[in-house]
């Protein structure tokens, strides 16, 4: 049955098919077969463009790393020198004490001596 119904439909659709032929001008082809090539340069330069687009997001992405890096060392550079001045504030308090400088020790000695020569003086 399975046969035959298909030996039937083979028949009516071999008996049925008929396709007309369509008539395109010389020129007409040219034209479609020039604009194709046309499509084919703009598609090969677009993908050219589009390679180069993609390497170029990869080093902009490569450069914003190196940007966050060196901020990262900016900021810790920062961070050294502010510890650096408070190191030397505090040396600074420490050295810079009235007593602790040179014309004042001079000064004392000076009067020290004054003093001490003062008092032997009168002693003896």
């Amino acid at each position: 049955m399975k046969q035959l119904l298909l030996a039937l439909l083979l028949g009516v659709s071999s008996i049925c098919y008929s396709q007309d032929t369509l008539r395109i001008p010389q020129t007409e082809l040219e034209e479609f077969f020039l604009a194709l090539d046309t499509l084919r340069t703009q598609d090969s330069i677009k993908t050219i463009l589009i390679s180069d687009l993609e390497a170029e997001i990869v080093l902009f992405g490569k450069l914003a790393q190196q940007d966050s890096l060196i901020i990262a060392y900016k900021n810790k550079e920062i961070e050294l020198l502010n510890e650096r001045i408070i190191l030397y504030d505090k040396r600074l308090n420490q050295i810079d004490k009235w007593y602790n400088k040179p014309s004042i020790g001079l000064a004392g000695g000076f009067i020290g001596t004054l003093i001490l020569v003062k008092v032997t003086s009168t002693i003896l």
